[in-house]
């Protein structure tokens, strides 16, 4: 049980900075790409969205954090449901906060089973190729989980689509948060230096 504590522990810098990155990305998702995906009518806009950058936050911090990001992550996603969806917690939207904050860890999990080190330590390989496989494996369990959860409330027609929706806006956020961060790592870079 100790060893069990132990692995999940964080201290309040790692929770604060898990926290508020998920969930100033999911502000970006819902006040930027949510209103254009609107205007491009698509018809997926309430359950999926086409650029998830807070699932590129899930992937970063399982990565770099392990199981230490496993429940700031699951605060953040639990305050931001709470926030902008029901008011209250409820057994479906539990089930939709266990989904997206595990969906990573899990794509660790069969990552490593399959023995490919995509460990923060191993030189050998392009990290962000590895970052950006991983949060694909994840985005294939979140998008599975999430529309099998949601299938109730999806229209029959709509299913095939917003599987595809989850799948492409969960890696294209992955994708698209390395890439602020390279170019941000670069500005900072070429200010200081």
């Amino acid at each position: 049980m100790l060893e069990f504590s132990r692995r999940f522990s964080f201290n309040k810098e790692i929770f604060a900075m898990v926290f508020i990155a998920y969930c100033a990305c999911y502000f970006i998702v819902e006040f930027i790409v949510v209103p254009v995906q609107m205007v491009l009518g698509s018809s997926q806009t309430n359950y999926a969205s086409i650029l998830f950058l807070p699932h590129g936050i899930r992937v970063l911090s399982i990565w770099l954090y392990k199981e230490r990001a496993v429940i700031p992550l699951f605060c953040g996603h639990l305050f931001i449901y709470i926030l902008f969806w029901i008011g209250e917690v409820s057994i479906t939207s539990s089930a939709l906060v266990l989904v997206g904050t595990f969906c990573v860890p899990m794509a660790f999990v069969l990552v490593s089973w399959i023995g490919f080190d995509v460990s923060v330590r191993n030189t050998k390989i392009k990290h962000w190729r590895a970052i950006l496989m991983v949060g694909f494996i994840a985005s294939i369990i979140n998008s599975l989980g999430n529309s099998l959860i949601l299938s109730p409330y999806i229209e029959p027609s709509l299913h095939l689509s917003t599987v595809v929706t989850y799948l492409v806006g969960d890696t294209m956020g992955v994708f698209c948060l390395l890439l602020i961060l390279l170019f941000g790592f670069r500005l900072v870079g070429k200010y200081r230096g």
